[in-house]
């Protein structure tokens, strides 16, 4: 399923869609010569607690909240995908305040951590707003919930699933999904192909 070799014709654009517990990272094509649609290539959700690793001492703090042992944890997954898609750029969720302060500080300590993997790898991340990625799948309206989101990411007219079921992927999955696709609107618009302005056009 994996479709590591990139068109020269495209953008590869890796999506995360982060919280202290864990995170769903989506991996698009977008092809910046002609209008098709944007190319699904991986969609998957890492979680913390399930993962094995070594932690360094100032991340090691099993004994109390555990979120920078998970944080770390995702950093080097995460890393591990950027170096085996190679991805153009990233686009992550931008913080927003969320159940408590607390939750609020710890989940912008960890978008600064996943940013390391970006870095080492000397790709771009940028943060979008979560009503802006809502909006490209339809689920920005008032008492929306994550599972609009998945239904509107299932429903996306541009998308080239690639033979992924998105009926079966998770919340976090389906959320990186429509950051991702709301990254891969801006580029296809940025070089005039992007099918939608197209089919208006006629």
């Amino acid at each position: 399923m994996f479709e590591i070799l990139k068109s020269p014709e495209c953008a590869r654009v890796i999506s995360t869609d982060q919280s202290t517990s864990c995170t769903g990272v989506s991996v698009f094509d977008v092809n910046l010569v002609r209008p098709e649609p944007f190319k699904l290539l991986y969609m998957n959700t890492i979680f913390g607690d399930k993962l094995l690793y070594d932690i360094p001492v100032q991340f090691d703090d099993l004994g109390s909240t555990k979120v920078m042992a998970r944080s770390w944890a995702m950093a080097r997954s995460l890393n591990m995908l950027i170096q085996v898609f190679e991805p153009d750029m990233g686009i992550g969720e931008d913080n927003f305040l969320g159940a408590s302060p607390e939750t609020f500080k710890n989940l912008i300590k960890l978008t600064e951590i996943l940013r390391g993997p970006f870095v080492e790898n000397d790709v771009h991340l940028s943060l979008v707003l979560p009503r802006l990625a809502k909006a490209v799948v339809g689920a920005d309206f008032k008492g929306s919930e994550k599972k609009d989101v998945h239904i509107g990411l299932m429903k996306y007219p541009y998308l080239d699933a690639n033979g992924i079921d998105l009926s079966i992927v998770d919340e976090h999955s389906a959320d990186s999904g429509a950051i991702g696709l709301w990254r891969c609107e801006k580029l296809a618009r940025d070089h005039g192909v992007f099918i939608g302005d197209q089919s208006c056009a006629r």
